[in-house]
């Protein structure tokens, strides 16, 4: 016969290190949780609490605890608040069952339940069930909630401690080919132009300026200034750069702002006025995707695929232009600048020919070199 459970107990207060700390040990469930303190009567007066917890617990509804825990997280400044946000909702989604519930009724059997329902339940957004990573997202943010949790003295032990993560997420994102990226930009584009989409759009700046969902959703109008748009986020001002806008931009953003006040969100806002959720810009990624007949990505995949193209250089954006063939048509010779009016007598300077280099494309540059290495070995 299996041995019957000892019933939940508080051991102590111990002395240790030679008088200077006190220790109590709360044992029950299989589990042992130590906890120290400065001075005998302080360790004392905890033990009395938490025996009397264990004869009554005092019910702590789940989901007031959820806000608690965020709540101190952003009060501590440990992550943006769109990050907080972001996770309270998934959070409460993935406990969504049991939210209203007494912490002290969730038990390690219904965790592991939870968790297994999680990998199965169909997505609200695709039908399908959750990719590995999504649900092991889902599962990390429970363990750091439980464990506050135990932390602060409101359950003895955490029930999701021991549940495990399954599955194996993907290695990155999927990303558009390069002829798959520059419809998805013309179409974008088109979708501006015609539809005044303003977020089709934003969708280009992701992908161009390999900015994240946030950073373009929060630009307001003041941010543009001529050729350059000023990028920052909830970090705060330290964070504050400019960046170049493409040419292919330039008088569509200009456009977007003209007749709105300075303080207004570039890409409009939501109810309450605040810059609009990453979803939408999701959704309408999506949207471009199936209009431009290109594989259907995410926000971020957009972002991903710039830091792909680009090279590890401080022109990073100018390449993925290029790469694209969205950049802007070369401007033409300066007067007084050509090969043809170049001798052996009068040679032109380094400046001006880096001047003439500058005025040529990738393709006529190789031509070129191709034409001085044949003359080279023929000579």
């Amino acid at each position: 016969m299996p041995r019957p459970k000892a019933p939940p107990r508080v051991a102590g207060p111990y002395a240790e290190r030679g008088g200077t700390r006190f220790r109590i040990r709360i044992l029950g469930d299989g589990s042992a949780k130590n906890l120290y303190f400065p001075t005998m009567e302080e360790a004392r007066a905890r033990k009395a609490e938490a025996e009397q917890q264990l004869v009554t617990p005092q019910r702590r509804q789940l989901g007031e605890l959820i806000d608690a825990f965020f709540a101190e997280r952003e009060q501590l400044g440990s992550c943006r608040k769109e990050t907080i946000a972001n996770e309270r909702e998934r959070l409460r989604y993935f406990l969504s069952d049991i939210v209203d519930s007494d912490i002290h009724t969730i038990t390690a059997q219904r965790a592991s339940a939870i968790y297994e329902s999680a990998i199965v339940r169909p997505s609200v957004k695709t039908g399908k069930p959750l990719e590995a990573a999504s649900h092991r997202f889902y599962l990390g943010i429970a363990k750091r909630f439980f464990a506050w949790a135990t932390k602060q003295g409101v359950i003895p032990r955490s029930p999701f401690q021991d549940v495990r993560p399954q599955g194996r997420p993907k290695a990155g994102k999927p990303q558009l080919q390069v002829e798959e990226a520059h419809r998805f930009v013309n179409t974008a584009l088109k979708l501006f132009d015609e539809e005044n989409e303003r977020l089709a759009l934003a969708a280009v700046l992701t992908l161009l300026l390999g900015l994240r969902a946030s950073q373009v959703l929060e630009r307001r109008v003041r941010d543009v200034e001529k050729d350059t748009i000023w990028i920052s986020d909830s970090r705060g001002e330290r964070s504050r750069r400019a960046l170049r806008v493409p040419s292919v931009l330039e008088e569509r953003l200009h456009r977007l702002c003209t007749g709105k006040e300075p303080e207004l969100l570039l890409f409009g806002g939501n109810s309450k006025g605040q810059p609009r959720h990453h979803r939408v810009l999701w959704s309408t990624v999506r949207e471009i995707c199936q209009r431009a007949q290109v594989p259907k990505v995410c926000t971020h995949s957009l972002r991903s695929l710039w830091s792909t193209l680009s090279a590890e250089n401080d022109a990073r954006s100018a390449r993925v232009l290029n790469v694209l063939d969205l950049a802007a048509p070369k401007e033409s010779v300066p007067t007084g600048l050509s090969l043809a009016s170049a001798t052996e007598d009068d040679p032109i300077g380094e400046q001006e020919a880096a001047q003439l280099l500058a005025t040529l494309s990738r393709s006529q540059i190789n031509k070129l070199l191709q034409l001085a290495r044949r003359e080279s070995e023929s000579g």
